[in-house]
């Protein structure tokens, strides 16, 4: 079975094919009148890849010298000013790359800084000083490439975890302020703790 635009072939079973979302019709139908294989469509563009994406939120020194290097890149960003920081958005495409690189280059970046900006970006500590969502890890893809963790932001099932969270530690709080201290305050906390994890979306 093969995709109808894109080619790839399937193991029998399969209806749909994972990149393009069509139904799978046998080779043979593919095929040329030469036997040989058709040439694959040009892939659709893909939307998320042109979206805008949250890159950062940097100290306005280091927005500065970040978009100077995705100028270098010829990649477009979103810029939005705040009082004491600066956010930049790129393509999703760029996005994971950009900050793959970012973070390898990082303490370059710092050691460019004219002697007179360096102090009050220095000033802002973390790992990544001016550079106030930094990843703070990451790891090795199959094809040799670094991937960055994305800041908490980026995470929506972040918050899924936090109305479990606060059942299972109002609970336990609640029953050891009933077992082990006999403290009725402590035992109505723990129940104020777990009704309101009960009603946090999951």
């Amino acid at each position: 079975m093969r995709c109808p635009r894109c080619f790839d072939d399937y193991e029998p079973g399969v209806a749909l094919c994972a990149s393009c979302r069509l139904e799978l019709v046998p080779a043979e139908e593919l095929e040329g009148a030469d036997g040989a294989p058709p040439t694959p469509a040009p892939p659709r563009p893909d939307p998320e890849a042109m979206t805008p994406q949250h890159l950062g939120r940097f100290h306005p020194t280091m927005a500065t010298e970040v978009l100077a290097l995705l100028e270098g890149r010829g990649i477009d960003a979103e810029v939005t000013t705040h009082d004491d920081h600066t956010e930049l958005a790129v393509a999703g495409r760029w996005r994971d790359d950009v900050r793959a690189e970012l973070v390898l280059r990082w303490d370059e970046l710092l050691e460019s800084l004219d002697p007179d900006e360096a102090p009050g970006v220095l000033a802002t500590g973390g790992h990544a000083a001016g550079w106030f969502d930094a990843p703070l890890g990451g790891h090795i893809d199959r094809d040799g490439k670094l991937v960055v963790d994305g800041p908490s932001e980026d995470d929506t099932d972040g918050t899924r975890t936090l109305g479990p969270a606060m059942v299972l530690g109002g609970a336990i709080l609640a029953v050891s302020g009933w077992q082990v201290v006999e403290a009725p305050a402590l035992v109505l906390a723990g129940i104020g703790l777990l009704v309101l994890g009960l009603f946090l979306p999951r």
